[in-house]
């Protein structure tokens, strides 16, 4: 007899069917170009550099993938849906505001932030001197605490399109709540 991890159909004790334990977790990413001629917006802050990211909005990549990480864990497809770069809406537009309507939208099904653990992916600038302003900037924008928000700053060694200056990216992991 084959031994091993037993199945049962019936909901676990503790939920009934279809019912949610009020926790969500979404990732998110975004890549950008970088060019001449650009402002660099880097989780809501000007930081700066000789080159910026190209987009339909401001470009800001960290919290694009912020905004996909919240709407994907809320179940909500993302930002493109809802902010496509075909809209003049959105054309230039600031990801701030962005951000904030991304925080409404979760809110219209219950959901609120617990935490957002972030990696931006750039060999320059260099990143860490500005997580500080960066923190506080989006906790402004959530209307959460600065320790809920976890930025990281990593090179890819001279690899890929990161490695040759050409973009930057970033990846999001967020926990909601109910």
């Amino acid at each position: 007899m084959k031994q091993g991890f037993e199945t049962n159909d019936a909901p676990h004790p503790s939920r009934r069917e279809g019912q949610s334990l009020g926790f969500r977790i979404g990732m998110g990413y975004d890549v950008h170009r970088l060019v001449s001629g650009r402002e660099l917006w880097l989780g809501g802050v000007l930081i700066p550099h000789e080159k910026g990211l190209l987009g339909h909005s401001d470009a800001d990549v960290l919290i694009h993938a912020i905004c996909d990480a919240l709407l994907g864990a809320a179940n909500m497809r993302d930002i493109g849906y809802h902010f496509p770069d075909t809209s003049a809406d959105t054309l230039n537009i600031d990801s701030k505001i962005l951000l904030r309507k991304t925080i409404d939208l979760i809110a219209t099904k219950g959901y609120q932030l617990v935490n957002i653990d972030a990696t931006v992916c750039a060999e320059h600038p260099k990143i860490n001197p500005h997580v500080p302003a960066m923190k506080a900037c989006l906790a402004a924008i959530i209307g959460t605490d600065e320790d809920n928000i976890s930025i990281k700053a990593t090179t890819t060694e001279g690899l890929g399109f990161t490695g040759c200056e050409e973009g930057i990216s970033a990846y999001a992991v967020c926990l909601i709540t109910k």
